[in-house]
């Protein structure tokens, strides 16, 4: 029977995890060092083209953070753009619409959010930023459709 050497094989395995451990580590440093930096460094950091959807989403949360409402949403839709999946966009951009007042921005999100995805859209109805908003039929008319759709 003839052995073929496995060196080569060997040689490819460790370059792969190798390639794949330092992927992993400059992923985690991007990541964690955008949550670090200040709203200022985070402006500097999304005027690049390049910039991540991770990067658009720490602004996003900065500016909330910061009560600036109307920007945190514009960067949050600026996050479903690239990734209209987003858990935590979906979430975060619908809790500030909904502290910046609700009303027609916040329904009509609902509304997409309805279509998109029923079960996250029933999660975001239970979130309490949204709680005071039930209080309007146009609200509860929502509530329900999401249930409805849901089931489906």
């Amino acid at each position: 029977m003839l052995q073929h050497s496995r060196t080569p094989a060997a040689a490819i395995l460790l370059a792969t995890f190798l390639a794949g451990a330092a992927y992993i580590a400059g992923t985690r440093a991007d990541g964690s060092s955008a949550q670090h930096r200040s709203l200022a460094e985070l402006e500097q950091a999304i005027a690049n083209p390049d910039a991540s959807t991770d990067t658009w989403l720490v602004y996003a949360q900065r500016l909330q953070q910061e009560e600036r409402y109307d920007h945190a949403v514009l960067a949050y839709q600026r996050v479903l753009e690239t990734d209209p999946y987003s858990r935590t966009a979906n979430i975060q951009c619908t809790a500030a619409l909904a502290l910046n007042g609700g009303g027609d921005r916040l329904a009509s999100f609902l509304t997409h959010l309805i279509q998109l995805d029923p079960r996250l859209a029933l999660d975001v109805f239970g979130r309490p930023e949204i709680q005071p908003h039930l209080r309007q039929e146009r609200f509860q008319a929502l509530l329900n459709q999401a249930k409805i759709q849901s089931l489906d």
